[in-house]
């Protein structure tokens, strides 16, 4: 007796079972890329943001080197204007704005200041800053700069000073 079988079948089982397997990993595959442009993208948002705000306190702080009213005891506000700010913005249009408080003693001859950099109202980096103003009036040059802290507050303002 000779029973012939059909394999037909069990190719067809098989094709469907690698075209099911294979398509599980792909979709896997996809919601893993998706989600890492996702990150990306937001992690480029992020590092604008940073940049914005430590370039923006930089650019502060050499401003108050070359002016000594900044920052200056008893300054009200710790700037020349009643909103005096010093922006920097990133190539993607990030602008961070620095704000600042003065933080100096009365019998001190050196200033304290206290720089906010803050990018859509949000504080980013706060850092606070000695100048020796006392030294550069005997040497007749700049106030050397002493950062005495420097915060990165990220993207939660709790967590800022």
């Amino acid at each position: 007796m000779n029973v012939r079988r059909d394999q037909g079948g069990q190719a067809l089982l098989l094709a469907l079972g690698f075209l099911i397997f294979f398509g599980l990993v792909i979709g896997a595959l996809m919601t893993f890329v998706g989600t890492n442009v996702l990150a990306t993208e937001r992690l480029r948002d992020q590092r604008a943001t940073s940049y914005a705000a430590d370039g923006a306190v930089d650019t502060a702080i050499q401003i108050a080197r070359r002016d000594p009213a900044i920052g200056a005891f008893g300054a009200t506000p710790c700037m020349h204007a009643s909103t005096f700010t010093t922006t920097a913005t990133t190539g993607d249009a990030t602008v961070a704005t620095v704000t600042c408080v003065s933080l100096a003693d009365p019998i001190d001859l050196d200033r304290t200041v206290r720089f906010t950099a803050s990018v859509g109202g949000t504080p980013i980096v706060v850092a606070d800053v000695l100048l020796h103003d006392g030294a550069a009036a005997a040497a007749g040059g700049l106030p050397g700069v002493d950062v005495l802290k420097w915060t990165y507050c990220g993207h939660d303002a709790g967590s800022c000073p």
